[in-house]
């Protein structure tokens, strides 16, 4: 009696394993394939927006060199434009010569008075623009330097997400997990079945 007692709790045992086994590879191996698909598609969407912050950093950098140039071609033009008003204010000086007791080229010392002004607004007009530009590729370098940053960032991301280049094989893993608590079930209803079939012994008086 207490081997087939032995006999029906290990089938029973077993029944209960495989129907959990079964249950749990339902959801498991679901619940994997939603997770692989997930972390497909984030790395691909990790390793776009680590592209496309790689090139925003680098059209910054491209930002940066041309507003270099600018601002030495504004410099150039500063200068250029305060040594123009420095030559005309010396002409204006010279057309006040006195000839027999008049200034005949009076108007044009005025003329050459007004164009030195102006060429000295230009040059501090460039060099407020200068100045402006300086500024810019200051703010320009800092962004362009948080986008390098966040664009490594985000490759260490898809790295850490994928890290052999595909999606982690959960199904695999869940598979093999599952088998191997397969086989104590297994082997429950297995031994249980031989202990059933085993005949008891019979007693002689």
């Amino acid at each position: 009696m207490r081997r087939r007692t032995i006999g029906w709790a290990l089938i029973a045992y077993g029944v209960i394993g495989v129907v959990l086994l079964v249950a749990g590879a339902i959801t498991g191996m679901d619940a994997a394939a939603r997770i692989e698909r997930t972390a497909l598609v984030a790395g691909g969407t990790l390793s776009a927006a680590a592209r496309a912050t790689r090139a925003a950093a680098d059209s910054f950098t491209s930002i940066d060199g041309s507003l270099a140039e600018a601002q030495s071609s504004a410099d150039t033009a500063a200068a250029l434009s305060r040594d123009a008003s420095a030559t005309l204010d010396s002409l204006a000086a010279a057309m006040g010569i006195t000839i027999f007791g008049s200034q005949p080229l009076a108007p044009l010392a005025v003329e050459f008075s007004t164009s030195s002004d102006q060429a000295d607004q230009l040059a501090d007009t460039l060099d407020s623009v200068s100045g402006s530009m300086s500024e810019t590729r200051t703010d320009v370098a800092v962004i362009g330097v948080e986008l390098d940053g966040l664009s490594d960032q985000l490759e260490s991301l898809e790295i850490t997400t994928d890290p052999a280049g595909g999606t982690p094989p959960l199904r695999l893993f869940i598979g093999l997990l599952l088998a191997w608590l397969a086989a104590p079930a297994i082997g429950a209803i297995v031994v249980g079945a031989v202990l059933l079939r085993t005949p008891r012994p019979v007693s002689v008086d």
